[in-house]
């Protein structure tokens, strides 16, 4: 069995110790991550795109404002504004294009200006734009809050 002198104990009582604080510098996989991922995690898409717009929509209210914009942006709507409402929630809102179609990375993308009402307050006018991917769905992206003008 092998003695340590006293000096050397508490040499290593100290080496024990930085040793065990320099762990924290090391980067090492979590258990998880060691593991292969088997599935895609899939999240929903309609409530994701509508906190883009308003974190306060719920799917069904996302559900009638999604057929509004859908409708709002085809490209033959020459700018008419379209309105939506989810009587249950008496969420409301109104989805306008603007300007003309126009194509982005090979999908049909167009600017939009929205107006979301919840709970009779109006919330602030957004600008977004949204692109149609290959399998028809309407993406919304570059969502910003437009200034109060006037």
């Amino acid at each position: 069995m092998m003695r340590l002198t006293i000096p050397i104990a508490r040499h290593f009582g100290l080496f024990l110790c930085l040793f065990s604080v320099a762990g924290c510098a090391n980067s090492l996989p979590i258990f998880s991550e060691l593991l292969a991922d088997k599935s895609p995690i899939t999240t929903s898409s309609i409530f994701s795109t509508a906190s883009t717009l308003s974190t306060e929509l719920n799917p069904t209210d996302w559900e009638r404002a999604n057929e509004a914009l859908e409708t709002a942006l085809k490209p033959t709507n020459t700018k008419e504004q379209v309105r939506w409402e989810n009587e249950m929630t008496a969420a409301r809102g109104t989805f306008r294009p603007l300007g003309i179609a126009f194509v982005k990375e090979g999908d049909l993308c167009r600017a939009f200006a929205a107006q979301i009402v919840i709970e009779n307050v109006a919330r602030p006018m957004l600008q977004g734009t949204a692109c149609q991917d290959g399998t028809g769905e309407w993406k919304i992206s570059d969502v910003k809050r437009l200034a109060r003008q006037g």
